[in-house]
């Protein structure tokens, strides 16, 4: 087996194993990634890659913005979802105008939101404390796909 099929695997087992809120924060990095990506494409004029890059962290914000369980999440729930809103159609507009400060902003909200559900996790009990914020998110693990 060469070393991408063998990285691909532990990547799998990896993702499968992890916890939910384990998978929700990775989702946040990775979407910070990829605007981060986007952006450098943008300035270096690699039109295309910056494309594929936005379309990544548009479909994670997304898949987060469907993960959210209304029913149970409360008012945490529909400030998430205000949220990702927000940075879809912000991200969306400054893209059409060539704004890269919506770049910015849309990496800032999100690191907060990653910072705040780190925050949670490393509580003295973090099965305790987060057990009914965990369970208003059902995150899939397509938001991890590179």
């Amino acid at each position: 087996m060469g070393y991408g099929k063998v990285l691909n695997q532990y990547r799998k087992t990896s993702i499968e194993t992890s916890g939910r809120l384990d998978l929700v924060i990775l989702c946040y990095e990775k979407a910070v990634l990829f605007l981060t990506q986007a952006k450098e494409h943008f300035k270096e004029k690699e039109f295309e890659k910056k494309a594929y890059k936005f379309q990544k962290a548009l479909a994670i914000i997304n898949e987060l913005q469907r993960s959210l369980n209304m029913e149970q999440g409360g008012d945490i729930a529909k400030n998430l979802d205000s949220l990702y809103s927000h940075i879809t159609k912000r991200l969306l507009a400054g893209d059409i105008s060539k704004d890269l400060t919506s770049y910015d902003e849309s990496i800032h909200i999100l690191n907060e939101l990653k910072d705040a559900w780190q925050a949670i996790k490393a509580e003295d009990n973090p099965q305790e404390n987060v057990y009914a914020k965990r369970n208003m998110l059902q995150s899939g693990v397509s938001c991890i796909a590179a």
